[in-house]
């Protein structure tokens, strides 16, 4: 079930972002995440309209956007392949005309899943926090 997130999500929040973060081997210290989960929770989520999925009442995906941008979008890695994924993104795409986002280019699971669900790339960079490159994806709706 998708519902408006709660401040006592948090500690639910940051476990599905470090553990869904961390299950991608992604080429960094593995101790990023577990530090940056902190920050991720005191500023994403506080600047954003965020959603969660709920299933028998613990919260195991969230998606954060703002205006027109996915800030993050993350789902407890035992749930991946489950469709709480399309569901958060669907939510998160009503009523816009398009909507942007970033994602690491060597989380294949993750642009393989934007690029099913419509996105496009459109440009590319370098985190300045990991110092991984990225690609910037868009989809328009109308």
């Amino acid at each position: 079930m998708i519902r408006n997130f709660k401040e006592s999500d948090i500690h639910d929040i940051e476990t599905v972002y470090e553990k869904s973060n961390n299950a991608l081997s992604l080429k960094i210290d593995p101790d990023f995440f577990r530090k940056d989960k902190k920050k991720f929770v005191t500023s994403t989520i506080r600047c954003c309209r965020n959603s969660v999925y709920e299933h028998e009442g613990k919260v195991v995906g969230i998606i954060s956007s703002s205006a027109d941008c996915i800030e993050g979008l993350f789902v407890l890695p035992e749930f991946w392949g489950k469709g709480i994924g399309t569901e958060l993104l669907n939510s998160a795409m009503s009523g816009k005309e398009e909507l942007f986002l970033q994602v690491y280019a060597d989380n294949e699971r993750a642009v393989k899943f934007y690029r099913k669900n419509g996105f496009e790339i459109s440009g590319s960079g370098v985190c300045q926090m990991t110092h991984l490159p990225y690609f910037e994806m868009i989809k328009v709706l109308k």
